[in-house]
């Protein structure tokens, strides 16, 4: 019951957002690529200030997929990140990877000021710019990386 409850809130919530800080991305977009739904029951709460916790959730999953990436480039003391790392051993391939990285931080960074200047007007144009360069670049890129990976992982 508590779960249909949050939902709910979420969703009115959602509406108030989006028309305060005039972005495109439907709910159902951001909840595809950054799983809101699951982080807000996760939670356990939809915050007052829901812009902040979905922009909060958007860079958990930026700040994963780049230490990720960079374990790729700079390989930890982890084996299974080490065996994947071998995968790209071309000059081209780890300066797409450190684009990618760039990319992600470009971004992050823009999030970390606009939380400081409580910025509204940049704050739905940061969660707009974060579904669309996930859709146009980052997941095709990843998508790239990550069959070469599991191809590694077969050769195993």
């Amino acid at each position: 019951m508590k779960e249909i409850t949050l939902m709910k809130e979420l969703e009115q919530k959602f509406i108030e957002i989006k028309k305060e800080l005039n972005f495109k991305s439907s709910f159902k977009e951001l909840d595809d690529i950054f799983f809101i739904k699951d982080s807000i029951l996760e939670r356990g709460f939809v915050s007052e200030q829901l812009s902040r916790q979905i922009c909060s959730r958007i860079m958990s999953m930026f700040s994963s997929w780049v230490n990720y990436l960079n374990g790729l480039l700079v390989p930890p003391k982890y084996l299974p990140i080490q065996v994947e790392a071998k995968s790209f051993t071309s000059e081209e391939e780890r300066k797409k990877i450190w684009k990618l990285i760039e990319s992600f931080m470009r971004l992050m960074a823009k999030n970390t000021l606009i939380g400081l200047t409580k910025n509204k007007k940049d704050e739905g144009k940061f969660i707009d710019e974060s579904v669309s360069l996930w859709n146009k670049n980052f997941k095709p890129e990843l998508i790239v990386i990550l069959k070469k990976v599991n191809e590694q992982w077969r050769k195993k």
